[in-house]
């Protein structure tokens, strides 16, 4: 008997799906400093052998680069064509689709919720820094990101220190701190094949925030050419997704 997909499911491997964990993962490759390294060693750019040694299960790094690609340079829909339909599924003789590929997802109680926030929180760091062209305090970067804590109400962006505002900046930052930490955990599991999961991982690096923002950048110029040349070429292109509005959706059903 032929698996027959829902129609999410067949939305899903014709065209991608916005904000669903394949989208995720992807994006979770993009901050990997271990996944980063492997596309430079890929591409052909020099990285000491020092380096290289230190990185745990590097070997795992490299046979999913082989699997994923280049998601540095490849926006996500074109990167659903080209590496995550045919990984994440496998095609049938008669033209259909099992829900079973080279990597499965891990089943498990991680939420969109908590990976909105990981990447949200990762990405506006690399940003926020960039632009101000030193480091981020954690708990303005929650503020800035709208990280949900009951502390967001009593700060502000610009809040000076002060003794009323003490204990939330506390609180909030290491609340930020946390949830960095469950980030970088995200992305190294996933660039080792094992997504999602905030299992603790010592991969020997940290994230590159500089190179998180470059590698944004460019990813979101290939993003919009890509959709316009669908558009041209009377393509199907998804409707554009504003996490904001999903992430309050998302606390409103957390607090019914």
């Amino acid at each position: 008997m032929n698996y027959i997909p829902s129609i999410g499911v067949q939305y899903r491997l014709m065209h991608g799906y916005s904000n669903d964990e394949h989208q995720f993962f992807y994006e979770s490759l993009i901050i990997s400093p271990s996944y980063q390294i492997a596309h430079k060693v890929m591409t052909g750019q020099v990285i000491s052998s020092v380096v290289i040694d230190s990185i745990y299960r590097w070997d795992l790094v490299l046979k999913n680069y082989e699997l994923f690609g280049d998601v540095f340079t490849v926006p996500f829909l074109k990167w659903w064509d080209t590496f995550g339909r045919d990984n994440f599924y496998s095609k049938q003789e008669d033209g259909s689709y099992l829900p079973v590929g080279n990597v499965n997802l891990v089943k498990n109680k991680i939420n969109k919720k908590t990976l909105i926030e990981c990447l949200t929180l990762t990405n506006e760091k690399a940003r926020l820094e960039k632009k101000h062209g030193q480091r981020i305090e954690n708990w303005r970067l929650g503020v800035v990101s709208g990280v949900h804590s009951k502390w967001i109400s009593q700060l502000k962006d610009l809040s000076k220190k002060t003794f009323d505002n003490l204990q939330a900046r506390t609180a909030l930052g290491i609340l930020v701190s946390k949830k960095l930490k469950e980030s970088l955990y995200v992305a190294e599991n996933a660039a080792r094949g094992q997504f999602p999961s905030i299992d603790p991982i010592e991969s020997g690096l940290r994230f590159d925030y500089p190179s998180i923002f470059e590698y944004q950048k460019e990813n979101s110029k290939l993003d919009v050419r890509d959709k316009w040349q669908r558009k041209l070429d009377g393509l199907y292109v998804p409707k554009k997704y504003a996490r904001r509005k999903v992430n309050r959706l998302l606390k409103k059903q957390q607090n019914t």
